[in-house]
């Protein structure tokens, strides 16, 4: 296969139709060095603290990840508990008559389609090693466990990697929706890149160390600062990363300097991830 071309848009300004009554710039895209990567993957630890995987068992995890589709983190905490108290072995829920299964996880939304979902999953592992039991990925290599896990229907990118990165303890880069609209405002990706994109491009771009700590503070940046256009659209005079995102250079006269939110600040821990050190609070 031909090795991805990271294509560099006219030197231009693009203009992109945007769901709001003014037009927004397209960012141009140009791929960061390394040491812009570390820079803002330091700003970020700072704002929001560093973290480190559990690591856990990975069919627990395929589960998990799976039930988290086209939901809340919250929910799917409920319908996975919930999966667990009613199942307590993933031979019950295989077992089990799939509307069972349903009801279990009915909190987690998509209820019919991810239990038959689930059980197929299960019962493609029990039909190929005769046991439900995924401990070998532990040892085996990142290429290897992403190889497995493609295999399955429903199991795309963003669930492999996630997987990978927060059970396994493997590098990985999840993009979520947070993730792809903050990189793709940075200047990272291209404007119109798809998620199947923004996927290899990230995973080949950002070194191995900063891929858990990217990941999940994008996310946080993306809901408290970065934000989609549906939900008040970016605080980019509160961001920062401005100096460094091609769409806050874009938009700075229009933007002056605010204090970041409060909400942006990190408290405790949660469901995929521990907090490694404590992030500073920000200055007055």
């Amino acid at each position: 296969a031909k090795p991805l071309q990271l294509e560099r848009p006219p030197e231009t300004s693009r203009l992109l139709a945007m769901p709001t009554s003014s037009t927004r710039i397209a960012p141009e895209h140009k791929a960061p060095s390394q040491k812009t990567i570390g820079r803002v993957n330091q700003l970020l630890i700072e704002r929001y603290g560093a973290r480190q995987p559990l690591v856990r068992e990975p069919l627990d995890g395929l589960i998990l990840i799976i039930l988290s589709q086209a939901t809340n983190d919250i929910n799917c905490d409920r319908a996975f508990s919930s999966l667990r108290a009613t199942f307590p072995t993933w031979d019950e829920v295989l077992g089990a008559d799939v509307a069972q299964v349903a009801d279990a996880i009915r909190s987690g939304g998509l209820a019919n389609q991810k239990a038959a979902r689930i059980q197929a999953i299960l019962r493609q592992i029990k039909d190929e090693s005769n046991d439900l039991n995924l401990d070998w990925m532990h040892d085996a290599s990142t290429a290897e466990c992403r190889e497995y896990m493609a295999k399955f229907h429903g199991v795309g990118p963003k669930t492999i990697a996630c997987v990978l990165v927060f059970f396994l303890g493997k590098a990985a880069f999840p993009v979520d929706t947070h993730v792809h609209r903050v990189t793709k405002r940075l200047g990272w990706i291209r404007p119109n890149a798809n998620a199947d994109e923004a996927h290899r491009v990230l995973e080949a771009l950002i070194p191995d160390s900063c891929k858990l700590d990217l990941h999940v503070n994008f996310i946080s940046h993306g809901r408290a600062v970065c934000r989609a256009e549906g939900n008040g659209g970016p605080k980019c005079g509160a961001c920062l990363l401005r100096k460094l995102c091609a769409y806050g250079k874009l938009t700075a006269k229009d933007s002056p300097s605010e204090k970041p939110p409060s909400s942006t600040r990190f408290h405790g821990t949660d469901f995929f991830v521990t907090l490694e050190s404590t992030p500073k609070e920000p200055q007055a």
